[in-house]
């Protein structure tokens, strides 16, 4: 599969979420035994919508080589040096499911309802669609209902159930839910500064943003 276009966006990203300081950057190496601290930290249901054990560190050392080989793409949320959120998306290893974009983002339970579940997915969907995505889907499990909520508040929708598809350490069965975005159907959805797709427009001094351009501009009037 052909590697994915560079990002446009200038990272890291800083941004201070009541009051706590949050930064978005890539995935890198440096990151293994931040990422495997972060995974284990994670409750289980967060961990079953995956198609890899991201505790184990021959995992995350696969992740981290597909990042390299751009097989796929991967933000991280920091905070005091320690990851507390991640999105990524992966895109279809044959033609015919080129056009599709699988999107995951998990927050650290200390780090939620700050927004960085919504800023992660932002960039990661911003990036899927500068790779051509046309098609968005996102796995997770009915009890999940916080990222449940944001996916839908997003636009994502409800297109299958996956019943007992997934069983946890208990040998208990999960259903999955298959939601998906399609980004035809959104096209009003567009940064009033730049034209890219966004699922959610940040709002600043009037002006509907995408993440990148919010930043950019909050820069520039705080410096004025």
């Amino acid at each position: 599969m052909p590697s994915h276009s560079a990002p446009r966006h200038e990272f890291p990203m800083q941004f201070c979420l009541k009051g706590r300081t949050v930064v978005l950057r890539p995935f890198s190496t440096a990151d293994r035994e931040r990422m495997i601290a972060f995974a284990t930290a994670l409750p289980e249901h967060d961990l079953l919508f995956h198609d890899r054990d991201i505790t184990q560190p021959a995992e995350v050392d696969a992740w981290i080589r597909e990042n390299l080989e751009g097989h796929l793409a991967t933000l991280v949320a920091c905070e005091d040096d320690r990851i507390v959120g991640y999105a990524t998306f992966s895109r279809g290893n044959v033609r015919w499911t080129a056009h599709v974009a699988e999107l995951r983002a998990v927050v650290a339970q200390s780090a939620r309802g700050l927004g960085i579940g919504r800023l992660l997915l932002e960039l990661a969907f911003e990036m899927a669609l500068e790779a051509a995505a046309t098609k968005v889907v996102a796995r997770m499990t009915p009890e999940q209902t916080g990222a449940l909520k944001l996916f839908q508040r997003l636009g994502f929708a409800e297109e299958a159930i996956l019943r007992d598809h997934a069983v946890d350490a208990k040998g208990l069965p999960h259903d999955l839910l298959v939601l998906t975005f399609h980004a035809r159907e959104h096209r009003e959805k567009r940064c009033e500064f730049c034209g890219t797709p966004v699922l959610e427009a940040l709002v600043l001094d009037g002006s509907r943003l995408c993440s990148s351009c919010y930043e950019t501009r909050y820069s520039e009037l705080g410096s004025g």
